[in-house]
């Protein structure tokens, strides 16, 4: 599609509203403007609250550039991906817990808001990956990429999962000083332990795209991971409660909080999450609900 054919809905408008009033709000708060209020209270929550603005913003445009989206056709969808977002980074949290790569500020003390906190901004995860990738789609982003196409054998693909299952599992159980420099193994680890299964399944995988020449759903998923990344990165160096990167490499180097080696886990992690969506995601529809 070319044009736009369809109504902005008007929760795009709000998503919108909000965003404003937030980088508003964190303006203010690394000025002198109003020094009577406490902008730290606002900013705490800078983070999460700009992602549910972008969310609100960028299905409203896909549904005006498509007629069709996540929160107006696919709310199933919706509900799935934002508990799914929750469960997967409490994955990658327990890895930090062992092999530490990052760590928050200013969280607030009382735990029962804190839990609530930290669920309102994983829930954002998926959802914001997955509509900036429908995004580009909607603009056929790499719609002609192609590669050689060919066969995955049964070996191939056993490979992939015991490579991947190794990548997974392994580095927690690494001596300690060396566990901070595994995590791309970790962004890389659970892409190929679950995707053969997803090929073998018949579900929308990446490995049934590569065996057909298909790169267009990867760069785009890759193209997501970065402008997801660069969003990320930028709205949390401003946030009063935030999360600082620890981990060894690259330390040197940043943008904003997150040195610039890091920045690449962005790319397989892109991936990554649209491989256990539908790994987990088939059990309860056979469909293909993300609209790319």
């Amino acid at each position: 599609m070319n044009g736009y054919r369809h109504r902005f809905p008007q929760y795009g408008t709000v998503g919108l509203i909000v965003l404003l009033l937030m980088e508003t709000a964190i303006f203010c708060s690394r000025t002198d403007a109003f020094p009577r209020v406490r902008w730290e209270r606002i900013t705490a929550c800078a983070t999460p609250v700009c992602w549910w603005g972008y969310i609100l913003v960028m299905d409203a445009w896909i549904y005006r550039r498509k007629g069709t989206s996540l929160l107006t056709d696919r709310r199933r969808s919706f509900v799935i991906q934002c508990i799914l977002s929750i469960v997967f980074w409490c994955l990658f949290e327990a890895y930090n817990r062992v092999m530490p790569g990052w760590r928050y500020e200013h969280l607030v003390p009382d735990l029962s808001v804190r839990l609530l906190g930290y669920a309102i901004a994983f829930a954002t995860i998926m959802p914001g990956l997955f509509l900036t990738c429908e995004f580009l789609e909607s603009y056929n982003l790499f719609a002609r990429a192609r590669m050689p196409g060919f066969h995955w054998s049964r070996a191939a693909l056993i490979t992939s999962a015991v490579v991947g299952g190794v990548f997974a599992f392994v580095p927690p159980f690494m001596p300690e000083n060396m566990r901070g420099y595994l995590w791309a193994f970790v962004w890389m680890g659970w892409f190929f332990f679950l995707e053969p299964f997803n090929y073998w399944r018949g579900v929308p995988s990446i490995f049934s795209d590569w065996e057909h020449g298909d790169l267009s759903r990867t760069l785009q998923l890759f193209a997501a991971g970065v402008v997801c990344g660069l969003l990320w990165e930028f709205w949390n160096m401003w946030a009063y409660t935030k999360w600082v990167y620890i981990f060894p490499v690259g330390q040197n180097l940043k943008y904003f909080e997150m040195p610039l080696a890091g920045f690449l886990g962005f790319l397989p992690f892109a991936l990554e999450y649209f491989v256990m969506f539908h790994f987990i995601a088939s059990f309860f529809t056979r469909e293909d609900t993300l609209g790319l």
